[in-house]
């Protein structure tokens, strides 16, 4: 049978519970209106051919619109079906829920309304200034209701004090670890943003930057092919904060940067240059080193769709950048050590040479295979070793 069942009636009325439809309401201390849901029951052919199901099916839906204890929590508004052989019979036709509390006991959950009332009092004494954000977001709250206390502490402490100077782990609340912050940031984010001032860098990136903590600083990796005269001739790799990089001009001619460690490690010796390890990067974490606009630039990358991404980001930034052993005929070179790319881009990219966006394009529309990815450490290091050396 099709026939609606109490369970499917409450199984609706819990979705909409769960977009926090009615604990909205409740929260603004808006009136209740009464809830009526739609029953698909038989027709007038199943009460003359299956009067017997029909029955069954009506008495077990008085038996549960009992609730725990006996005491109905709906009303069943019955639907009246003609027939000319059994004459008038009536049958359940629209489910009706009066009141909050009927509501809450046909859901089963009277214990997540107090358990609201509770945190949002909590919340008045704490920290008087969130009402408005929890009345807005009554599941948001019940979410994290497990661990409300120490968020109300951790806005509270935040919100009365000056973090900027504050690492993201410095957070100094009894009974909070250090990574309290960073495991809840999305809803702390939110809190904070009620009852403070936006930070001033509304547009930083990151837990701390979001915030208000001082940002952590990024690190360059670099190995250096040949003795730089601004650093120690003993060093040959280092990393640094990028700030201090760039106050550290490095006289060198060429700039290489690779996205693989393993590349970056094997890297022959060439005169005047360094390496840069990427690694994945984001691309704007080298806009402090404005002394790269004075350098030859050269990036080796993936042959593959984001490879390709990665250059053009970076041409944006530094038009003098040419590519190395990412081209057609490398590729075609190493078929053998070619796996799939996973999620390949398709965004137009705008910043490559001629050469490099038809590959780019074979790539995606998949000339030479399905989603074709040569990675930087499978191409074998005779090549590298040429191309560095004709650089």
């Amino acid at each position: 049978m099709t026939w609606t069942q109490v369970a499917d009636l409450r199984s609706r009325l819990r979705k909409r519970w769960d977009r926090g439809t009615y604990m909205k309401a409740y929260a603004a201390g808006e009136a209740f209106s009464a809830v009526r849901l739609k029953i698909d029951g038989p027709g007038v052919t199943d009460v003359v051919e299956r009067l017997g199901d029909v029955r069954a099916w009506a008495e077990r839906f008085e038996r549960d619109a009992r609730a725990r204890g006996g005491k109905a929590c709906f009303v069943i508004e019955p639907r009246t079906i003609k027939s000319r052989s059994l004459g008038a019979n009536d049958v359940p036709g629209r489910l009706r829920i009066d009141t909050f509390t009927d509501l809450c006991q046909f859901l089963a959950v009277t214990d997540d309304v107090a358990t609201f009332d509770r945190l949002r009092s909590e919340a008045s004494v704490e920290v008087p200034g969130l009402d408005g954000w929890i009345a807005s977001h009554p599941m948001d709250v019940l979410e994290h209701r497990t661990e409300w206390a120490e968020i109300l502490l951790v806005v509270r402490w935040i919100a009365g004090r000056d973090i900027s100077d504050f690492d993201v782990r410095h957070l100094d609340v009894p009974g909070v670890d250090t990574k309290f912050v960073e495991r809840h940031r999305r809803v702390l984010g939110k809190l904070l943003d009620e009852v403070r001032p936006p930070t001033s860098d509304s547009g930083a990136r990151g837990v701390a930057g979001r915030l208000g903590f001082r940002l952590r600083p990024s690190y360059t990796r670099i190995r250096l092919l040949h003795p730089v005269p601004e650093l120690p001739s003993v060093l040959t790799e280092l990393e640094i904060p990028t700030l201090e990089l760039a106050r550290l001009e490095l006289s060198v001619k060429t700039v290489f940067i690779v996205e693989n460690r393993a590349s970056f490690l094997a890297f022959p010796d060439i005169n005047d240059a360094i390496v840069i390890f990427g690694g994945g990067f984001q691309v704007s974490a080298l806009d402090p080193l404005t002394w790269l606009h004075d350098k030859e630039i050269v990036y080796w990358g993936d042959i593959d769709t984001h490879g390709f991404a990665i250059l053009d980001r970076l041409r944006q930034r530094f038009p003098q950048t040419r590519s190395m052993l990412m081209d057609v005929d490398t590729l075609l070179a190493h078929r053998d050590h070619v796996v799939v790319e996973p999620s390949p881009t398709t965004v137009p990219l705008t910043h490559l040479t001629v050469a490099e966006h038809t590959l780019y394009r074979d790539l995606v529309e998949h000339r030479y295979g399905q989603s074709m990815r040569l990675e930087q450490e499978r191409i074998r290091f005779s090549f590298v070793r040429a191309m560095s050396s004709a650089v």
